[in-house]
């Protein structure tokens, strides 16, 4: 056959990707049936396959030089993976999807996209394997111009996790072959759990519909498991008082919207008593099995507040033996906010209930003075709960 020669561009982050310190890494890769050219990088506009592993990175001006509207065929998981700018601030939005990839095809001739980390999470229950899928999508829509069989050989010859691996290769061929089919596995391997909603008679005279009784039922149930009944009738009174006023001006719902999703943030705030309960809870415990079949004996490494108010700097770890603690220290959760609550005293728990305090001052003064003209300065007052991000 004839020399084949191809330039390919591989885009992908560190798996860490939250870390700011985590960046892009860029290779690469070429080669021929006969011979190849001096140089390992690519020139500008030589790529033949573009792999975009992280579609936020892959469509930098600086990466997107290799692609050629002509002739680049392009492979792109619409995994959303934030920067460190998007963790630490809030009001940095992820931009949307459709603009990345009209971005990417600005440099290509055609491009198929999926997205790998879901898919992999779902077919295979981790991440690792979201790289091979995208290869496999390589291969068949004709970017990746190597022998399907070819590649099969190489994973095997490399010796890890090979059953998987070619699995994975094949569900990636199987994306851009049959995308229904492809789309239908996905979706029938994502867990059908459903969430627990509060009970019917805590909202039977509420008047809620739509999102907001949505939000309502789902954050209620949750605050029942976070303390008890009482704390979420005080959240569903409020919120209901929110959606009164609101009716009263407009059938818009964003203001109670944003009220439900910010009064349960600062009320269910994450203190010991919570981290205990998450970490005992049976759902999540049956998730590790499901992930790592086998593993019981769970070490948690934790940082707890009075240590580090002591000087520890480190995390320790609470193994098996240790669990029991863990339990009953979740059974206590009645005690929070008490006087008997050890943990209230210290700083940060005051800031947390000052700030549920407040905030539920704020929404019912809003709601007070709300009017068609100053709804919409109401909801991004309420919604500003988001910017309190991350433990503590």
């Amino acid at each position: 056959t004839a020399a084949l020669r191809a330039g390919y561009e591989v885009e992908s982050l560190d798996q860490i990707g939250l870390s700011q310190k985590a960046g892009p890494v860029l290779s690469h890769l070429r080669f021929s049936a006969t011979e190849l050219e001096p140089a390992n990088r690519l020139t500008p506009g030589s790529a033949d396959c573009l792999l975009a592993v992280d579609l936020l990175t892959a469509t930098d001006p600086k990466y997107l030089q290799y692609g050629d509207a002509a002739s680049t065929v392009a492979v792109a998981s619409t995994s959303q993976t934030p920067t460190g700018d998007m963790v630490f601030d809030k009001s940095v939005d992820y931009p949307a999807t459709d603009t990345l990839l009209d971005r990417l095809a600005t440099v290509t001739n055609s491009i198929s996209h999926f997205d790998a980390l879901a898919a992999a999470l779902t077919l295979f229950g981790n991440t690792a394997a979201a790289n091979f899928l995208i290869v496999g999508a390589a291969v068949q829509n004709g970017g990746l111009r190597l022998p399907a069989a070819a590649i099969e050989e190489a994973i095997g010859i490399n010796g890890v996790a090979v059953d998987a691996t070619i699995a994975a290769f094949r569900w990636g061929r199987v994306a851009v072959a049959d995308p229904a089919a492809f789309a239908a596995a996905v979706d029938e391997g994502q867990p059908r759990r459903t969430a627990p909603v509060a009970p019917a008679e805590l909202l039977a005279h509420t008047g809620f519909d739509g999102e907001v009784r949505r939000l309502v039922e789902l954050r209620a149930a949750q605050l029942i498991g976070y303390q008890n009944v009482k704390v979420a009738r005080r959240y569903i009174e409020t919120v209901e008082s929110v959606w009164a006023a609101e009716r009263s001006v407009t059938e818009r719902t964003d203001f109670s919207e944003a009220v439900a999703r910010g009064l349960f943030k600062f009320t269910a705030y994450k203190d010991e008593y919570e981290v205990a309960r998450l970490l005992v809870d049976p759902d999540f415990l049956a998730d590790v099995q499901a992930q790592v079949p086998g593993g019981e004996k769970l070490t948690y490494k934790l940082h707890p507040p009075v240590l580090r108010a002591m000087g520890r700097d480190k995390k320790i770890g609470l193994r098996p033996k240790s669990h029991v603690a863990l339990k009953v220290l979740a059974k206590g959760k009645f005690l929070r906010g008490t006087k008997l609550d050890p943990f209230g005293y210290a700083h940060v728990r005051k800031v947390e209930r000052e700030l549920l305090a407040h905030y539920t001052e704020l929404v019912r003064r809003l709601a007070d003075d709300l009017t068609a003209e100053n709804y919409e300065t109401a909801t991004e007052a309420a919604a500003l709960t988001d910017v309190v991000r991350g433990y503590e």
